[in-house]
């Protein structure tokens, strides 16, 4: 799941689009919003471990990175492909 170094959670939501970073992001934070700007707010202004030496934001960040983003292979499955869609439309014709 490498695609190169992520700086900002910001960035990783549009990478992820909206739907996608609010799943995702529901394994990092106990704060996930029902829209993306109050979620980016909550996560960035909150410690993810109890000694206080990085964020949710910047704990989810560093894990896609290192590509082991928690949950991001459950949200890619859950990605409709449309091929055996448009295969199976093909084959009632």
């Amino acid at each position: 799941m490498r695609h190169g170094k992520m700086k900002t959670l910001f960035g990783l939501y549009k990478k992820l689009g909206a739907p996608g970073f609010l799943r995702v992001a529901k394994n990092y934070s106990d704060h996930v919003k029902k829209s993306v700007e109050p979620t980016l707010l909550e996560m960035e202004g909150r410690w993810y471990d109890k000694e206080h030496t990085i964020t949710e934001a910047e704990k989810m960040v560093a894990d896609y990175n290192k590509g082991v983003l928690i949950g991001y292979d459950v949200f890619v499955d859950t990605v409709v492909d449309p091929v055996p869609a448009i295969m199976k439309m093909e084959e009632l014709a």
